[in-house]
């Protein structure tokens, strides 16, 4: 029997001398000791550091204290080592003899404990590492206010003396000095510190000398307030100027070697400079009376500040919502080392949490079942629809699609995660052109995301103006249907009714969104999808006229592609984001949503003048052309109308072919195929009867007459199987006698498989020039990586090459038609503007060519109407849009001088804040007015530049305090106040009675009475 390998759990010892008559001894010992062995020798051990003094006890503990090693069993093997030390109380805490009196009085023992503590190797702290970061964040906020107080009152000694930088002076105190390193942009040095009156911490003495510590309790380093500034807004304009990029420049622009902890000092001054800033942020808003709620209610004043007795408009607002996959966030298990606790979560009002967005995560598979028991939501409203938007009436509850409509097409969404693979084939299957056009122009990320990656982007909402409304992340996922429902849900809660929705495609998402638990509120509230103006060009022209911005009324010139913008700024981020923290990256989100706001504020006033000056052009040129083509044609506005409408009844009328169509098509490839099949069957067997002369004529090889005789096998069983498919065909549908080539069937349904090659041409070509029109955009953006540009540039390469291809293969097919269609050409083809047409070519069953509408001029003339319209619109959404956000600007500046009034005496240091803010304020409102001033100068201007009354807001607030100087200087308006004395009857008798002759009086009296006493006899 073979012995087993392994390791031994006892040893055998054999011991005694062995001779002389003498046995030996043998015993088992075990390897490991038993639990009284190892109390035994942890006694003996104790007892032995007992009789020892505390020096000898220290040279046992230091580690290579002596050349001879001494050999002290402690029980087992275990070792004295870093970080195990449970045998404190034996070496530190039980004295030697003789010692005792240490225990006596004025033996100070805590003085004696806190020397023992530090004798103990490394940190001689008890925290373990992954908590670390969140004892540190404890610890800031524990003197958070006390910073804050700090920070106000060096900013206000800032202000005061007008220096930018920071005190290099000892500050005043009567506590010690103790000298401390900071570091800078333009110091690096060390400086004295000393403690303020009352301080409780180190970093408060240091932020009223304008530095902030690298840790909250014990910092070895300071850094200056000023550098965090200047660094903050460089990453505001350059997001991947990172915190580790500053600490290189710091390093080179001091000439010091790098150290790696230096990122993470900065790391943690900067996000306790970053809280400060909050906790001031929160102050002033409280002494101005804001909360979250008038963040949410107010961010874009042209949007939300209504007035008193404005124009009412069709749309209160107009909001744009996507989906951007940039802002990844890595899951902590594809990153080395472990992850620390971090509590600290965004307290920023713009973020959704994932318990509002779960609310959503069944809609899609709840929404089917709901399909088949449809509700409209309130009672009495009129059944919705896209296709009526222009009509005369203007009855904008029909403005929505029914959720019955075209049930069988409703289309789940473009994500797979969400389905189950019957779903999935049910989308395939059901797919409409939109959607389907989408599928294939997209990217795989809109259909599953890596596991990489915990968070795979973010989904957001703006305003037309650009300020971002709300945003949530988006889990492990692509564009799941639950993120556009959330975000819709906190779009109707706060902003009210009648809001016009952008989306890529709204065309489908609506039919889900009416199905939802949202579906009667959105109807309730009049809630409009529109697809953007580039994204609509991409949808099919039925789409189009029921959902591109040009053909809905009301919408003006907005194209709904401000996401689109956002991203393109967002995108910076994602290098400095993806392997950072999650606080750390909302945080940096957030600061930059926060810049970006402030942004589209400043230029608010160049948006509403650039589209103001776009629409008055536009309707100045399109006149001018449109009253020509009106001579011609002799057609009116409501020819256009009335065109628009017949174009969707004939479009919509063409969804599908007609059942016979087919069939009759289907039945005509199957003889195609059969004809096929028995030509090329017939002439492999007529070279295999001529097989032998062949061989003796020709001399062929022997691997030409394999291959002939397998040509004809194969051919031969091919000709039997496409027989017998055509055979079945004809016994399912009912076909007795099979069409030959001079049957009128066949000719009929010869002409319409040729319509359906054009129309399959015709949609391989629209679909690759959308793709290179997608490329196209792509490419022209800015912050591309030269591999992905050139990725991109080798794609349009060969894109333009199938583009090519399928030019030819289009042609082809429209010859083939009767009549013929005009052939494309590659310069007419890449404009954008064709792919509005295509659909419109494609459809050719029914002859619409001496129909009105189909006329290009008259097509032509329709576009400029309908562009004339918009810009009309755009104008009274501008006007109102104008006195709106002047009345901000104004009532702006009287909160806040309010506000610097009331906290003048009681409340200097943020009043100074206050007031600094002020002046930054009014520095942009006047950069505001100037371009609100330069559109009144516009020809065709119909505004007004006269501020307005706040919904709910005291007028006479504008009275508290002076006019600010842009208000006077620039808009030249004036402040008149109004006094209004209260007067009793004597004296309002007395003023009527002034100046009036007393004799006068008297006879008139007199004379009254006389009159009466005659009347009465």
């Amino acid at each position: 029997m073979s012995r087993r390998r392994g390791l031994s759990k006892r040893s055998h010892v054999e011991y005694g001398p062995g001779f002389g008559g003498i046995a030996r001894k043998a015993k088992n010992l075990p390897i490991n000791k038993t639990s009284k062995q190892l109390s035994d020798a942890r006694q003996a051990f104790e007892e032995q550091l007992q009789a020892l003094s505390y020096i000898q006890r220290e040279e046992i503990m230091a580690p290579s204290s002596s050349t001879q090693d001494v050999d002290m069993d402690y029980g087992g093997g275990v070792g004295v080592g870093d970080g195990d030390w449970e045998d404190d109380e034996v070496f530190y805490h039980t004295l030697p003899p003789g010692e005792e009196g240490a225990w006596t009085s004025a033996g100070d023992e805590d003085v004696w404990t806190k020397v023992a503590d530090g004798m103990r190797p490394g940190r001689g702290d008890p925290r373990i590492r992954s908590h670390r970061v969140q004892q540190m964040i404890n610890a800031w906020n524990l003197h958070m206010n006390e910073l804050v107080d700090s920070y106000l009152i060096w900013a206000e000694s800032r202000s005061q003396s007008g220096v930018g930088g920071e005190s290099s002076e000892v500050g005043s105190g009567t506590g010690s000095v103790w000298p401390l390193r900071v570091l800078g942009f333009d110091v690096s040095t060390t400086l004295l510190f000393t403690h303020a009156p009352g301080a409780s911490s180190p970093n408060e003495a240091l932020l009223r000398r304008g530095y902030i510590g690298g840790s909250p309790d014990s910092p070895t380093i300071a850094f200056s307030t000023r550098t965090f500034e200047i660094y903050r807004q460089i990453h505001r304009v350059t997001p991947r100027f990172t915190v580790d990029s500053l600490a290189r420049v710091l390093n080179y622009l001091h000439q010091v070697p790098r150290r790696r902890y230096l990122q993470e000092q900065l790391t943690t001054a900067y996000d306790a400079y970053l809280e400060i800033l909050r906790k001031v942020d929160d102050r002033i808003a409280a002494t101005l009376n804001r909360d979250a709620e008038w963040e949410v209610r107010n961010v874009c004043p042209p949007c939300f500040y209504k007035l008193e007795a404005e124009p009412k408009l069709r749309y209160s607002s107009f909001m744009s919502v996507d989906g951007n996959m940039s802002l990844k966030l890595v899951d902590t298990t594809f990153r080395a080392g472990n992850p620390r606790f971090d509590a600290r979560q965004s307290a920023s009002w713009r973020w959704l949490t994932t318990a509002q967005v779960d609310l959503f995560k069944d809609e899609v598979k709840n929404s089917e079942a709901r399909k088949s028991k449809p509700k409209l939501g309130q009672p009495g409203t009129a059944k919705p629809s896209v296709t009526n938007d222009s009509s005369a009436n203007g009855d904008h509850a029909s403005n929505q699609q029914s959720p019955t409509d075209e049930a069988d097409e409703d289309i789940a969404w473009l994500s797979l995660n969400e389905l189950d693979e019957a779903d999935i084939q049910k989308l395939e299957e059901s797919a409409n052109v939109c959607v389907e056009r989408w599928k294939a122009a997209g990217p795989e990320a809109r259909k599953k995301m890596f596991a990489l990656f915990a968070v795979s982007g973010i989904f957001l909402a703006v305003c037309r103006h650009g300020h971002v409304l709300i945003m949530c992340d988006m889990i492990r996922s692509g564009e799941l249907m639950k993120y556009p429902l959330a975000i819709v849900k906190h779009l109707m809660d706060t902003y009210g009714a009648d809001i016009g929705l952008g989306y890529d495609i709204m065309c489908a998402f609506f039919k889900t969104l009416l199905r939802s638990s949202l579906g009667g509120r959105v109807v309730a509230m009049r809630l409009r999808g529109i697809v953007p103006a580039f994204h609509g060009h991409a949808h099919n022209r039925e789409c189009q006229l029921g959902w591109h911005p040009m053909y809905i009324e009301g919408v003006g010139l907005e194209d709904f592609e401000e996401c689109e913008r956002t991203f393109c700024q967002s995108n910076h981020l994602a290098s400095c984001t993806r392997l950072a923290t999650p606080f750390h990256r909302q945080q940096q989100i957030d600061e930059h949503f926060l810049f970006h706001d402030l942004d589209k504020h400043a230029s608010s006033g160049s948006f509403i003048f650039e589209n103001y000056r776009q629409a008055v052009e536009k309707i100045t040129d399109h006149r001018v052309r449109l009253a020509e083509l009106e001579r011609v044609l002799k057609t009116r506005a409501i020819d256009y109308e009335s065109d628009l409408q017949a174009e969707r009844e004939y479009l919509k009328s063409l969804k599908e072919e007609p059942a016979s169509v087919t069939v009759a098509v289907d039945y005509l490839e199957l003889l195609s195929k059969l004809h096929d099949a028995a030509a090329a069957s017939a002439a492999a067997a007529q070279d295999f009867a001529n097989l032998d002369r062949l061989i003796i004529e020709s001399g062929i090889t022997k691997q030409k007459i394999a291959n002939i005789r397998t040509r004809y096998r194969t051919t031969h069983s091919r000709h039997l199987l496409v027989e017998e498919e055509v055979s079945r065909f004809e016994l399912d549908h009912g076909i007795e006698q099979r069409w030959d080539r001079d049957s009128e069937a066949y000719r009929e349904a010869l002409v319409t498989l040729s319509e359906r090659r054009y129309r399959r041409a015709l949609d391989k070509l629209e679909r690759l020039v959308v793709q290179r029109l997608l490329e196209l955009t792509k490419l022209s953006m800015s912050g591309l990586g030269y591999k992905l540009r050139e990725k991109i540039g080798k794609a349009l390469r060969t894109r333009a090459e199938a583009i090519q291809s399928a030019i030819t293969e289009y042609n082809a097919a429209a010859k083939l038609l009767n009549p013929p269609r005009e052939e494309l050409q590659w310069a007419k083809v890449v404009q954008t503007a064709t792919l509005a047409e295509f659909d419109l070519l494609r459809n050719t069953r029914l002859d619409i060519r001496t129909l009105p509408w189909t006329a290009p001029s008259r097509r032509e003339a329709g576009a400029l109407y309908f562009g004339i319209k918009r810009a009309e619109e755009e104008i009274q959404r501008l006007n109102v849009e104008i006195r709106r956000l002047i009345t901000f600007l104004l009532d702006e500046h009287v909160d806040f001088s309010c506000a610097i009034t009331r906290n003048l005496s009681s409340n200097s240091p943020l009043a100074s804040e206050l007031s600094r803010r002020l002046e930054g304020k009014s520095r942009i409102s006047a950069s505001i007015v100037e371009r609100l001033i330069k559109a009144s100068r516009l020809p065709g201007f119909s505004g007004s530049l006269l501020p307005g009354d706040r919904l709910g807001r005291d007028p006479s607030l504008l009275q508290s305090c002076p006019m600010p100087d842009w208000a006077q200087n620039l808009l030249g308006l004036q402040q008149v106040v109004i006094e209004l004395e209260e007067e009793n009857d004597a004296a309002e008798i007395a003023r009527e009675l002034q100046g009036i002759d007393d004799e006068r009086v008297v006879d008139l009296m007199d004379h009254l009475q006389l009159t009466t006493l005659d009347d009465n006899m």
